[in-house]
Parts: structure tokens; sequence; C-alpha cells
């Protein structure tokens, strides 16, 4: 991996920390920032270490700015739906991603199959279920679907930092989605601030991880 992408992780791992900060904390205005920031210099950082543009490159590069749309729209005033489109793209473009960097396992991708089983089983039928109460079972059911299978296709690719990165971000949807669709609503300011806190510092290592994998691969 180049100096340039190593800087450039670290650079983004330190304003992840600063949006846990300003999560913890209640901070609005510096989240607004410090959010959006870390997925800005992950893609900086991206085209910077490929300067040849490879379709690989470029596709964590889309990955990367629709899942900063994303953020923007789960800001408040949240932008529920469409920020799930956002992130629907996102995942769409990670699953070119994993396509690329192949060849994929077929023991890996059917042990990566039967977790994403467990999950729809487990945390995703509640989250179903809610969704069904609210109208969005379609583009929960949808999302849940492409997520799980870019997950899968991650740990088909054999590498340790995609295979935890892919499920870091399986985990963090899988917080937000029962959190929004089946839980009981926090009982504290400070409940609420931990519940998001869980999301965000999920997404982050999973982002981090997501992008290390492929850098690293290049």
């Amino acid at each position: 991996m180049t100096s340039v992408a190593l800087a450039g992780l670290a650079a983004a791992g330190v304003a992840a920390l600063v949006d846990w900060f300003a999560v913890a904390r209640g901070d609005a205005r510096l989240e607004r920032v410090a959010k959006p920031l870390v997925m800005g210099i992950l893609i900086v950082t991206v085209l910077l270490s490929d300067p040849d543009a490879s379709r690989r490159s470029l596709l964590l590069a889309v990955a990367l700015a629709a899942s900063m749309t994303g953020d923007l729209l789960l800001l408040p005033p949240e932008r529920f739906t469409f920020g799930l489109i956002a992130f629907f793209a996102a995942h769409l473009a990670y699953l070119g991603v994993f396509l690329l960097l192949g060849p994929l396992h077929a023991d890996r991708a059917a042990i990566g199959a039967l977790v994403a089983a467990g999950v729809l089983l487990g945390i995703g039928r509640g989250i179903l279920a809610g969704a069904t109460r609210a109208g969005m079972r379609r583009p929960v059911g949808a999302y849940l679907a492409v997520i799980l299978l870019m997950a899968v296709a991650a740990g088909a690719t054999g590498s340790l930092a995609a295979t935890l990165g892919s499920w870091a971000f399986v985990t963090s949807d899988a917080i937000l989605g029962w959190d929004r669709f089946a839980a009981a609503a926090p009982g504290s300011v400070r409940d609420a601030r931990a519940r998001r806190l869980a999301v965000i510092v999920t997404y982050h290592v999973a982002q981090l991880l997501l992008t290390t994998a492929v850098l690293a691969a290049a």
C-alpha cells in the first residue's frame, strides 16, 4: 500500500474519531462537518492512490460518494427514504468492486450465505415486520437483500479486511434498522446517543476496512 493511501486512511480515521466525539456529545454542528469529511477524505485517498483510474478504484469512489450522500441525507432534517436509496447505490457499487477483486471462492461464499440467512431469520425478521407497519417493507427488504449480497461477495474474495468491513456494515445497519423499526423508544437522551454512537462507530470501521481491502489489493 502506498504512503498516500496510508496517510489518507489515517486522516479519515482521525476525522471518524472527531465525529464519534460529536455524536457522543450531541454536537450537531460538529457532526455536520465531521461525518461527511470522513467519506470525503476516503474518496480523495482512493483517487490519489490510483492515478490510472482503474474500474475498481472508480467503483470504490462511487461507493464512497454514494455513502457520503447518504450520510448527508440522514443528518437532521432526516430524509430517510432518500438516504436508503443512496446507500442502496453504494452497496451495488461495492458489489461491483468485489466482483472485480475476484476470483470469488465458493466455500467462503457458502459460509457468507449461511450467515446472511441467520441475519435475515434473526434481526432481519423484526426489522421487516416493523418496516411493514411503517409501509416500507419493499424498500427495506430490497436494501437488506443488497447489503447481505454485498457482504457475501466481500467474504468470497478471501480478503479478511473486506469480510470484516462488510459485516461491520451489516452490523451498523442492523442496529439502525432495529432502532428505527423494532426497538422501543430510548428512555433518555443518553440512551439515544449511545445507540447512534454504536451505529456510527461500526459504520466508519466498515468504510475504513472496505477501503483498506481494495487499496491493499491494488
